[in-house]
């Protein structure tokens, strides 16, 4: 069955995901005000150098980001802070999950009811299991990435968290079964195709 990505809301919890390794006193650390709600800012049409630069190199210096968009270092850092504070652009470190205990990982399309779907989503977004949650278009309105250590802690938090809420009326499962490229570009152009 296929499914299409709205330009719908990504739930930013998932985004600080740490497999529930960390305590809430060290992500804080880690993550500063990450709960707080951002100051909405979308990328300007300026910014597509810079981000075009960052995902060919994201370890690029703010004296090479500069370079190539044609701005100086200071501008370039301070429009990076603001898109990076605003979630508009995400900075991402990829780990071989099987470092970190996880050996089953699956995609969850589920349909909650409307009225509940903001609260369903930010509740399964900060669970420790859960590494992504978005609310999509077409049969299906949230996506949930998880990854758990096992196939039988996949089974617990399907029927043990999942299957507790009560506005979700539906859930697919579809398994993981290898990682090719966990992490890629969506570009604020591609949204608009």
């Amino acid at each position: 069955m296929a499914r299409r990505w709205g330009s719908g809301r990504v739930f930013p919890a998932g985004f600080a995901w740490s497999a529930g390794l960390l305590t809430q006193e060290e992500s804080a650390q880690l993550w500063p005000g990450f709960d707080a709600s951002p100051e909405p800012l979308s990328p300007l049409p300026e910014d597509d150098a810079l981000i075009d630069a960052l995902i060919e190199d994201s370890r690029m210096t703010y004296e090479e980001l500069a370079g190539r968009t044609g701005k100086t270092p200071r501008t370039v850092r301070r429009r990076l802070d603001a898109l990076v504070e605003a979630h508009a652009v995400r900075l991402t470190t990829e780990v071989d999950l099987a470092l970190l205990g996880v050996h089953a990982e699956a995609l969850l399309w589920i349909k909650a009811m409307p009225g509940a779907l903001q609260e369903t989503g930010q509740i399964l977004s900060r669970h420790p299991r859960v590494r992504f949650t978005a609310a999509t278009t077409g049969s299906s309105s949230l996506l949930v990435a998880v990854a758990a250590a096992d196939l039988s802690a996949l089974y617990a938090f399907l029927t043990g968290t999942v299957g507790a809420m009560p506005h979700i009326s539906d859930i697919e499962v579809t398994p993981i079964l290898t990682g090719v490229k966990r992490t890629g570009l969506v570009h604020p152009a591609a949204l608009s195709s």
